[in-house]
């Protein structure tokens, strides 16, 4: 059975919808805009550094693609506005069944990891000022390996830091690219499918797919009965 579980961290552990919290300056409706085009200009991003094999730290990457999606809405800035407005994505909130399920997991005697794209100085302010952080053994940035997630090599850094085989590893993401990646490199793979959208299939599908990470909870449940 399984001996790791591995968490991507935006959309699976943390809310991207939370982002709006550090946008209060904007008018509700115009801060969702710039969320949802600072989010995706930031994938959009990754995946084009990663083709071109041009890394950069995932903070400055975020900080382009913010500015990105403020020139869009006509938004005024200087360098000041850019560094207070990231200060959004240091201060997340996760999904509310994360404590519960964390120790239900713990309970199986399971360790619990986090593999991310982003840098350890957007990686740890989550984890360490937040109630989930104490349940956390392992947090994995690419940037150890400088390829971003889907690479084959981001996905190696998690049995660099665990001595497993791929079978005794589970990898849960909210992001369909994401499992497919994992899937495709050998792990079993869980798709919190929370809007119940369709997965968007590209060679791999998960193990399992859910709508709540209580859901994971039950099924592995079944697994180790």
């Amino acid at each position: 059975m399984y001996k790791a579980i591995i968490f991507d961290m935006y959309g699976t552990i943390f809310d991207m919808r939370s982002l709006t919290n550090g946008l209060d300056q904007f008018e509700e409706q115009q801060a969702d805009s710039i969320a949802n085009l600072w989010r995706q200009t930031q994938l959009n991003h990754m995946f084009l550094k990663q083709i071109m094999q041009c890394y950069v730290p995932f903070e400055d990457l975020t900080k382009d693609a913010l500015r990105y999606a403020l020139d869009e809405h006509e938004v005024q800035y200087n360098d000041e506005d850019i560094h207070q407005l990231f200060e959004a994505f240091l201060n997340l909130q996760y999904f509310r069944e994360l404590p519960r399920v964390f120790s239900d997991i713990k309970a199986k005697n399971i360790d619990i990891g986090v593999l991310s794209n982003a840098n350890d100085s957007m990686l740890m302010p989550l984890v360490d000022h937040s109630e989930i952080g104490g349940y956390i053994d392992t947090v994995m940035s690419v940037n150890e390996v400088k390829q971003y997630k889907p690479s084959y090599a981001s996905y190696a850094l998690i049995l660099k830091y665990y001595q497993l085989k791929r079978d005794e590893i589970l990898f849960v993401s909210a992001n369909s690219w994401d499992v497919t990646g994992a899937a495709s490199f050998g792990f079993d793979t869980v798709w919190i499918n929370r809007q119940h959208s369709n997965f968007d299939f590209n060679g791999q599908t998960p193990t399992i797919t859910v709508n709540s990470l209580n859901e994971l909870v039950k099924w592995l449940e079944m697994q180790y009965k």
